[in-house]
């Protein structure tokens, strides 16, 4: 499984400004950033992607990127998140003012997407991935996702705080290699985390005993301003398995 988090600033950077992952080049989790790939073969590549939440971070340019790959005929995008999340994303964004409604235009010949309601621990395969949604605790309805492709599984929490329901999930898989887990703010910031729905550098510390595990822990989701003071602190904590995400680096699992 080859696994890419799109790097969010041009050049390249560490710095993390939107949220899109890449699965094996066809599943993206999240849309912040596919809308601006530069190579548009890489964009037509993917078929399927999955919305863990609403927030501008992880939505931002997911109107352009159906602009960018729309194609007349009956093969279309297809968008899968929580009903809710579905019909924010139609009431809000592609309601014919901030842009067209691509939900209203489309036709069964000829679409710009289609879409697919997905449910809490009801898994859902594509593309040869097995993808399982889990609530976490983000202040609004979140979705972590487990990606499974038989060999290897990898946690996608999202944005989150102190949950529990994944690590419970995650605790019956033999198979699992790494977790992509945020941390946004440094422990100074501990109540802005918390009344956020975010992690920071003490409670993700705390957080990662939930879970017995060998897998590796990536960090993502650092706040630019305080990117460097979280990686210091967590490099001070000295906790294992524990490294920062390096954006547009292919991980393979």
């Amino acid at each position: 499984m080859r696994i890419e988090l799109l790097p969010s600033s041009i050049p390249s950077s560490a710095n993390q400004y939107l949220v899109s992952f890449l699965v094996n080049d066809s599943i993206a989790i999240d849309a912040g950033s596919i809308g601006f790939l530069a190579d548009l073969r890489r964009q037509e590549a993917i078929r399927h992607v999955f919305i863990t939440h609403e927030h501008l971070d992880h939505i931002a340019s997911l109107p352009i990127f159906l602009e960018n790959v729309y194609a007349p005929g009956p093969d279309a995008i297809e968008l899968l998140a929580s009903q809710k999340v579905l019909d924010f994303i139609h009431a809000d964004i592609f309601n014919g003012r901030v842009w067209p409604d691509f939900f209203e235009l489309s036709r069964p010949d000829d679409r710009f997407l289609e879409t697919t309601a997905i449910e809490p621990l009801v898994a859902v395969q594509r593309a040869g991935i097995r993808l399982t949604p889990v609530p976490v605790s983000h202040g609004i309805d979140t979705l972590g996702l487990i990606v499974d492709d038989g060999r290897s599984a990898v946690a996608f929490p999202s944005d989150t705080g102190p949950t529990q329901l994944l690590w419970d999930t995650l605790a019956g898989l033999r198979n699992l290699r790494a977790v992509f887990l945020e941390v946004s703010f440094p422990a100074a910031l501990a109540d802005l985390a918390r009344m956020t729905g975010h992690h920071c550098t003490t409670s993700f510390a705390e957080e990662i005993r939930k879970l017995s595990t060998d897998a590796r822990w990536i960090i993502v989701h650092r706040k630019t301003r305080y990117a460097a003071q979280i990686a210091a602190e967590l490099e001070a904590m000295r906790l294992p398995n524990v490294e920062l995400v390096r954006p547009g680096e292919v991980y393979e699992f």
